[in-house]
């Protein structure tokens, strides 16, 4: 009974003794008042970014600028840009138009139009070295099915067409030349840029193009501003389609209306230039300057031949008459 009156006195004495060792220390407790509220701090609004700079304006050329590695020079006057290949086929992407066959030079523009602007018009100049095209082929034009084999062309080439605003013609004074253009989505339509208009330049290697794409309500701009480019764009002198050799040029596989319609012959051999009687043309280029003298060479050949065997023959008799004696 002792014992366990003992270990129960030194039991309340340990928890005495041990109580302050669980206690927050010597202070005081202070006024029994609620810790203030704890508040975020404020968050300060994030910095603005700095504001990009705009798009540096499409930059254009004026003068006297030669092409395609000399192949063409381009004399643009001071009302005109002309802007490089990149501006040219981004101009033809925006408006949703195919490029034209060839490579792309470059994108001309009066001055004061934005060429990035969804509104304008502009032109595309590009060369296509598909050899000496033969004028004698242009009145295949008269064709009156030429509409129609356009049409079925533009449907094999995925290229829309709904007609002709303007027929094909060809100029044949100064720079030879065949101009036309399309209607390329039907009018009112509301579709854009649905007017292209077409201007081919023959040289002796090949053809340049201007190819203006707009809008129908545009066309009267662009065909006044087509007849002043078209004197713009020239072949240097030995480049012209004056200048064309037929024993060592390359005659096209294109005609005058194959130039409009996209279509080259087949096999080798040029189409006919329509049913109005028009020259069709070959792609033997170069030989056919060397036709006179393969001729002349057989008719050479033939009489050596013929004098050999005349010799032969009068031998023969003279063998027979010594035999005879």
């Amino acid at each position: 009974m002792r014992k366990n009156v003992t270990r129960a006195l030194f039991a309340a004495l340990a928890i005495f003794v041990a109580t302050p060792a669980f206690a927050d220390g010597p202070g005081t407790a202070g006024p029994d008042v609620a810790a203030p509220p704890v508040r975020a701090q404020p968050v300060q609004p994030a910095t603005p970014p700095a504001a990009q700079p705009a798009a540096a304006p499409a930059e254009g050329r004026s003068g006297v600028i030669p092409l395609n590695g000399d192949e063409l020079t381009i004399n643009v006057p001071n009302g005109y840009r002309l802007y490089s290949a990149e501006e040219a086929y981004a101009f033809l992407q925006r408006n949703n138009a195919t490029a034209p066959s060839g490579t792309v030079l470059g994108l001309l523009a009066p001055a004061n139009t934005d060429v990035r602007a969804n509104n304008v018009w502009a032109t595309v100049i590009s060369y296509d070295a598909i050899g000496y095209v033969q004028a004698e082929t242009a009145s295949g034009l008269s064709d009156t099915n030429l509409e129609t084999q356009t049409r079925d062309a533009r449907a094999a080439q995925n290229k829309p067409f709904e007609g002709f605003a303007v027929m094909p013609a060809f100029v044949a004074e100064g720079t030879p030349q065949v101009v036309w253009a399309e209607r390329t989505a039907a009018p009112g339509g509301g579709q854009g840029k649905d007017f292209r208009h077409e201007l081919k330049l023959l040289g002796r290697y090949g053809v340049a193009t201007m190819t203006s794409i707009g809008s129908a309500d545009q066309m009267p701009a662009i065909e006044a501003a087509a007849s002043e480019m078209q004197n713009m764009l020239s072949f240097p002198t030995g480049r012209t389609h004056a200048d064309f050799q037929a024993a060592s040029d390359q005659v096209s596989a294109y005609s005058i209306p194959g130039l409009v319609t996209g279509v080259a012959a087949e096999s080798g051999t040029a189409e006919a230039a329509g049913d109005g009687g028009g020259q069709a043309q070959t792609a033997f280029g170069g030989l056919a300057g060397y036709f006179p003298w393969i001729a002349l060479g057989v008719v050479v050949l033939a009489g050596v031949g013929y004098m050999m065997m005349r010799r032969r023959d009068d031998d023969d008799e003279d063998d027979e008459e010594e035999a005879a004696a």
